[in-house]
């Protein structure tokens, strides 16, 4: 039954059968609506009507071969034998695909087990997308623009892609023609956009955090990579309601740790070869020295850092990398800036340290305080941009929305009348409201990714 699955039984070790394991025992109602299913192949089958006539069933399958889903098989009969574990609440679905043409057999049988294990993975940071959080972080980006900097003729924004693929379609739903799409490029340029990984990665890297006397966030754990260090800022690092000034400091934090691997160099002009490992434990050390004091308010207002601290970022990395290669047990620097033990390490060493940090670059405590903005001002920023890119959409392209919306049966009829509605307005120049300016928008966030309709004109 099993022999055309691509794996044998992983055990319990792993996270994902040890998570089976758990809602068998613990939740079997749930399994149904946890478990993506299995992937079944068949020569032929029967079916006949149910026993009470309301409906039909698969009676007979002949050389029944599970392609997709040995792991939930067997992780389902181990949990029944080891655990004793009553799985008559447990339910799987089943994608049964009969395979009539015996000659191509095996093809067809690899290709649907090859396409059931290669779907786009899922991460931690993805799944984690919709939480109030990120959802706050964004609306503030949308809303927050950078202040005038010289030689810069317009405001710019930075960015946060809260879910994967938004400054795509942003930049679509914006851009019909190429030069609406270079007005958004202006406004949101993509080396200022950033994702949730990168967020984790400049907020761990500047500041490490302890719980009594263990170590939760520190330069180690961007180093260990992507996921590991997310999956650590979402446990340890997160605010219960980010605002402003929490996002121009990111802002800051991201324009710090930019600079420094810009500044570190790229081959054959680089300071050393561990620029993954040097950049994070840089940035935490030069904040631990100089007890969290870098004004963050003067690098957003400026969008960048000084010549300055500049010139002590490249001295600090030199020192850093150094003691990095010297301390490595075995000469594996890798491993070694990957454990919390390198950075205490590197505290000590430097703790008496003093590093020529121009004054103007630290927190004056005489400075006036920063000003928060509301809620409301937030959202009042964050609507007209929407309402501006909603106006700037053609009477023509409305039309062709519409017809999209009429001939797609899984739009909701009043998806469909909110555009009519909307586009009529628009051509007659009466303004829509609120309301029907946030339905619109929704809807074309929904269908931006699905068709060729936004393509320029």
């Amino acid at each position: 039954m099993l022999e055309q699955n691509v794996r044998s039984f992983l055990q319990f070790t792993g996270k994902i059968n040890k998570g089976m394991r758990k809602t068998i025992n613990e939740e079997p109602h749930m399994f149904l609506a946890f478990n993506n299913g299995i992937a079944v192949t068949a020569e032929e089958i029967e079916i006949a009507k149910s026993g009470d006539g309301k409906g039909y069933l698969v009676s007979k399958v002949k050389d029944f071969q599970i392609v997709n889903g040995g792991q939930t098989t067997a992780s389902i009969y181990h949990t029944f034998k080891k655990d004793k574990a009553n799985i008559s609440g447990v339910f799987v679905q089943v994608k049964l695909t009969v395979v009539k043409n015996r000659n191509d057999f095996s093809k067809i049988v690899s290709r649907i087990s090859e396409y059931a294990n290669t779907q786009n993975k899922v991460s931690v940071s993805d799944l984690s997308s919709n939480i109030p959080y990120h959802i706050e972080l964004e609306k503030l980006s949308r809303g927050i623009f950078t202040p005038h900097v010289t030689g810069q003729i317009n405001q710019t924004r930075w960015f946060y892609e809260r879910a994967r693929g938004q400054y795509k379609n942003a930049r679509i739903k914006e851009g019909f023609t190429k030069a609406k799409q270079k007005a958004f490029d202006l406004k949101n340029p993509k080396k200022q956009m950033f994702n949730k990984e990168d967020l984790a990665k400049y907020v761990n890297a500047y500041r490490e955090i302890y719980d009594g006397n263990k170590l939760r966030i520190g330069p180690h754990l961007v180093v260990q990579g992507n996921q590991k260090n997310y999956a650590q800022f979402l446990n340890n690092n997160l605010i219960d309601k980010p605002d402003n000034i929490y996002f121009e400091d990111i802002v800051s934090k991201a324009i710090l740790f930019r600079t420094a691997e810009k500044l570190y160099g790229v081959k054959p002009n680089a300071i050393g070869d561990l620029r993954y490992i040097t950049v994070p434990y840089t940035i935490s050390l030069l904040s631990y020295l100089t007890e969290y004091k870098l004004d963050l308010f003067k690098i957003w207002t400026n969008q960048s850092i000084s010549e300055g601290l500049q010139s002590t970022l490249r001295d600090l990395m030199r020192l850093v990398e150094k003691f990095i290669k010297d301390s490595a047990p075995g000469a594996l620097c890798g491993e070694w800036g990957k454990k919390q033990d390198c950075w205490i390490a590197m505290k000590e060493e430097f703790k008496n340290t003093s590093i020529p940090v121009p004054p103007d670059d630290l927190i004056n405590p005489e400075t006036r305080p920063r000003r928060r903005i509301s809620d409301t001002e937030v959202e009042n920023s964050n609507f007209k941009e929407i309402e501006a890119t909603i106006k700037n959409i053609s009477t023509q392209k409305w039309k062709v929305i519409y017809q999209y919306c009429k001939e797609n049966d899984e739009i909701p009829d009043y998806f469909t009348n909110a555009v009519h509605n909307l586009g009529r307005k628009l051509k007659e120049g009466i303004r829509p409201t609120s309301k029907e300016i946030l339905l619109v928008n929704e809807l074309l966030n929904k269908i931006i990714y699905k068709t060729s309709i936004f393509d320029e004109e």
